[in-house]
């Protein structure tokens, strides 16, 4: 997956329309930091729902600059 080439081993955040349970578990078998997929309702967009769960998982992440 390209995304997990260019991520490096370092912890990232992918939100998607069609991120799946297939996504979730090839990242995690495959990657070995912290990763949050978060899928994004194609027909509403990225919500305010969708940026705080992004906030809250960017706090819950060891200092690394990722805030």
């Amino acid at each position: 997956m390209p995304l997990t080439r260019w991520a490096a081993g370092r912890p990232f955040v992918w939100l998607d329309d069609e991120t799946t349970d297939a996504d979730r578990r090839w990242v995690a078998a495959h990657h070995p930091r912290p990763a949050l997929l978060r899928r994004v309702d194609p027909y509403r967009g990225l919500t305010g729902a969708d940026v705080a769960a992004v906030r809250q998982w960017l706090d819950c992440q060891p200092g690394e600059g990722l805030a």
